[in-house]
């Protein structure tokens, strides 16, 4: 049996009300957003996984000894092709490069899924809006302290689309 999986950071109940109340208080979009219980920000996407693989790459994932780092979020972006608007960190920390190169390499290695573009960290708040949403005021600064990241299984049930925790790494 196939799972659609992917390594991911996932975001606390504090993180996604303040998120939330941005969205409604001074975004305008042409449809809804996002669930706001799949809020995370990709780390490495792997597709469709065999069951029996599943173990290999939580085996892995266990190896990688990275530090806790911070993401502060401040700006969003949209891209126009596939109409994702998102919110994306102010920098890049090591560690989190330390954790989405390995894991997606290895995803390559695994022949799971060949990456076409590169790391681009964001959380996804509309995907498939057109025109681009109207932020009436930026989001207020906030941080995430990554302490964990997870392997979530992407799936559909009676609510829709449902981001489920399967695995769970901490870090350093």
């Amino acid at each position: 049996m196939q799972k659609r999986l992917f390594f991911g950071i996932g975001m606390d109940d504090a993180t996604r009300a303040h998120i939330g109340q941005w969205l409604v208080d001074s975004v305008s979009a042409s449809k809804a957003n996002t669930q706001p219980n799949n809020w995370h920000l990709t780390l490495a996407f792997l597709a469709m996984v065999e069951e029996s693989q599943v173990e290999s790459l939580c085996d892995f994932a266990s190896t990688l000894t990275v530090p806790k780092f911070t993401l502060t979020f401040s700006d969003h972006g949209y891209w126009q092709h596939n109409g994702i608007f998102y919110l994306k960190p102010e920098q890049k920390p090591q560690p989190l490069l330390d954790l989405a190169n390995p894991l997606r390499a290895f995803g390559e290695k695994c022949d799971l899924y060949h990456n076409t573009q590169p790391f681009s960290p964001h959380i996804t708040l509309f995907r498939n809006c057109k025109p681009e949403p109207t932020v009436d005021k930026p989001i207020a600064p906030f941080s995430l302290t990554v302490k964990k990241f997870y392997l979530y299984h992407s799936h559909r049930n009676e609510h829709g689309l449902v981001y489920e925790p399967i695995a769970s790494f901490f870090l350093d």
